[in-house]
């Protein structure tokens, strides 16, 4: 069993009790030099999350070598999660981390704002345990 340690941070919007969109990075990182720039990277992130449109809340994780970065992040809507992807900050360490590693990235509905529900659906991801998921 892939065990994960998670962290979670609250983004600026507080969910309406409707449907939210879930985006999921699973970016397993080729050197252990590296593995420190990544973190520091997606750390940066957590700490501008709550200044972030549209974003309900995102955990970052980890694997016990912390070679296997992974970010779940839940927006009010596609075109919110659209809106930070496009942001310079976003593209800039896309660009930086482009070789660093190789990047699996995977999105759903889910039914409403439930982190016990939402984990849940991106462990059965990040484990495998959907077909037809690709997974590290």
């Amino acid at each position: 069993m892939t065990w994960f340690v998670r962290f979670w941070k609250n983004g600026d919007d507080a969910a309406d009790g409707g449907r939210v969109h879930v985006s999921m990075n699973d970016y397993l990182v080729h050197r252990f030099r590296d593995v420190p720039r990544v973190a520091r990277a997606g750390m940066r992130f957590r700490h501008a999350w709550p200044d972030t449109e549209g974003a309900l809340g995102l955990w970052l994780a980890t694997t016990g070598d912390g070679r296997r970065q992974i970010s779940v992040s839940v927006w009010r809507d596609s075109a919110d999660l659209q809106r930070f992807v496009r942001s310079p900050g976003h593209r800039r360490v896309v660009r930086d981390f482009r070789d660093s590693g190789t990047l699996i990235n995977t999105m759903w509905t889910a039914e409403r704002l439930d982190r016990r529900l939402i984990w849940r659906q991106a462990e059965e991801r990040l484990t495998g345990l959907l077909a037809d998921v690709p997974h590290h």
